[in-house]
């Protein structure tokens, strides 16, 4: 049988922004995902911002002959839209290049609260026709300032470039022998929300599969639980934790730690619960 795969890639950088996030770097990251047996696609973008925005553009352009875009759904954090929502799509089935912007721009009001789950879910059909094996989809330059712009409800002037974390959709094939879709290095990413209560969130991205250890510790440096003790594969590991420690219950307010250790790698961030 034929392999087939579609890459979901978003460049690093599109320009100069014309503002700063104020407060941590907000970051777009597409989930790997695949075709499945009835040759349908489903691609979640997630968003995480740590302030409310006033509004998204995410212009993406992918190669059509294989690849068809059929939908977007957004996630309920665009609840706020509904009715201002744009989505444009040009398509002509079999030419080399598509193109399709994901906006929320309010008409009136609207506001995406901060969060770090799917803004919006892409569905793809392949086209069963096509010659290729592989459909490339890049972020692409169609509003005046670059790439994905996102602007905050504070007015900052032109709104700002997030940071871009690329993902894979994939077909009878592994993320490792796609290593241009895969982290360049390790990391510990911030939690979010921070502060927190009750559960944060958090990934860990690994450029190699890796035995991964995750614990969290208070501040007096006793563990409070071990999160996560085992073989991942490279992409990024996506961990939640409920504020309980390793017998079950919910601990107090106060500092935490959260370290991970690879084989190549040892990190620890700081994280805060309120109640």
């Amino acid at each position: 049988m034929r392999r087939i795969t579609v890459l979901l890639l978003l460049a690093a950088a599109f320009g100069t922004a014309s503002a700063q996030d104020p407060g941590t770097a907000d970051t777009v990251r597409v989930q790997m995902s695949a075709f499945d047996v009835g040759n349908q696609a489903s691609v979640n973008v997630y968003l995480v911002n740590d302030q409310p925005l006033s509004g998204i553009q995410i212009p993406l352009t992918y190669t059509g002959d294989l690849a068809v875009f059929d939908s977007v759904v957004f996630g309920p954090r665009a609840a706020s839209f509904t009715g201002d929502d744009i989505v444009r799509s040009e398509q002509d089935l079999g030419a080399s290049v598509q193109t399709v912007t994901l906006a929320l721009i309010p008409l009136q009001t609207g506001a995406i609260a901060a969060g770090n789950d799917p803004i919006a879910t892409l569905y793809f059909s392949r086209n069963l026709l096509s010659p290729l094996d592989t459909s490339f989809i890049n972020a692409t330059t169609v509003v005046p300032a670059g790439g994905l712009l996102a602007a905050d409800n504070a007015g900052q002037p032109n709104g700002y470039v997030p940071r871009f974390v690329g993902g894979a959709v994939l077909v009878g094939t592994s993320v490792a022998e796609h290593p241009d879709v895969l982290p360049r290095e390790f990391e510990l990413m911030p939690n979010y929300p921070n502060p927190f209560n009750p559960s944060t969130s958090f990934s860990v991205a690994l450029p190699v599969p890796s035995h991964v250890t995750l614990e969290i510790y208070n501040l007096l440096g006793q563990r409070v639980v071990k999160l996560f003790d085992g073989q991942a594969q490279a992409g990024y590991l996506d961990l939640k934790w409920d504020g309980r420690d390793s017998g079950g219950r919910q601990v107090g307010s106060g500092v935490y730690f959260y370290k991970v250790e690879t084989e190549a790698f040892r990190q620890v961030r700081k994280m805060v619960l309120l109640k």
